[in-house]
């Protein structure tokens, strides 16, 4: 059960009772804005501005616009500015993250990797379809320049869809809980990002882009995270881009 369950008041035919509430099962967001983001999104810009204009895109049929090929070679082509952001993203995985009691606890060590890292870039028209990342613990999504999304007009926004399908709907499509929280359920939910902000969740969450109609680019870096366990006091050579929880 949830550790803080809301409570309700309710009238029923005996009279009035409390009911506690645990909204279970939760899927982990998270969203937090990169410090100094105008500086790297400055220099993070004009890479890859660079690269859409001498680069062909990368082929993929879910994707309505331009995109580099998912690999690592965006952390040679991008540079410094890129492998400063990763860094400080893998700083929120490892405090968000912890390996569980099986695993021997304080015997073993939790690093990350960079698994794959691209940039994307949405001009008027672009979306990307539907789609997971299977095979990744973590997956995210930084915002360089959300172009004309954050206006809430345009389009652009990053939409999640629930995990468990349309199943709550399934059932009775007319209704839904009456607790806030769980008006979602059998839905999607659409975020509207901001420049400067990164969004982390579950490689398995579905997720798509709804269609861009902005005038200017909305650009994007996309990264999948893999998990490395180490024995306590084992060396090895750092993963690329890697963090490390201790």
């Amino acid at each position: 059960m949830a550790n803080d369950p809301s409570m309700v008041a309710a009238s029923v035919p005996s009279g009035a009772i409390e009911i506690s509430i645990a909204p279970l099962f939760a899927t982990p967001l998270l969203i937090f804005t990169v410090d100094q983001h105008e500086r790297l999104n400055a220099d993070l810009s004009r890479a890859i501005l660079e690269r859409e204009a001498t680069h062909p895109a990368h082929t993929d049929p879910e994707v309505v616009g331009w995109s580099s090929p998912h690999d690592l070679a965006m952390l040679e082509w991008a540079g410094p500015p890129l492998r400063e952001l990763l860094e400080r993203v893998m700083g929120v995985v490892s405090h968000m993250t912890e390996l569980a009691d099986e695993t021997g606890g304080g015997e073993r060590r939790l690093e990350w990797q960079v698994a794959e890292v691209w940039a994307n870039v949405h001009r008027k028209g672009g979306s990307n379809a539907a789609h997971a990342h299977p095979g990744s613990f973590w997956s995210g999504v930084y915002y360089v320049d959300a172009g004309d999304s954050s206006s809430g007009s345009c389009g652009g926004e990053l939409r999640l869809f629930d995990p468990r399908g349309c199943l709550p709907r399934m059932l009775a499509p007319y209704l839904r809980y009456k607790t806030p929280e769980l008006h979602d359920a059998g839905t999607s939910v659409s975020f509207t990002p901001s420049s400067g902000q990164c969004l982390l969740f579950p490689g398995w969450l579905f997720h798509a882009v709804n269609v861009y109609t902005g005038t200017t680019p909305r650009i994007s870096i996309a990264f999948n995270l893999d998990p490395v366990v180490r024995a306590a006091g084992e060396r090895g050579a750092p993963p690329p881009g890697s963090a490390r929880t201790d």
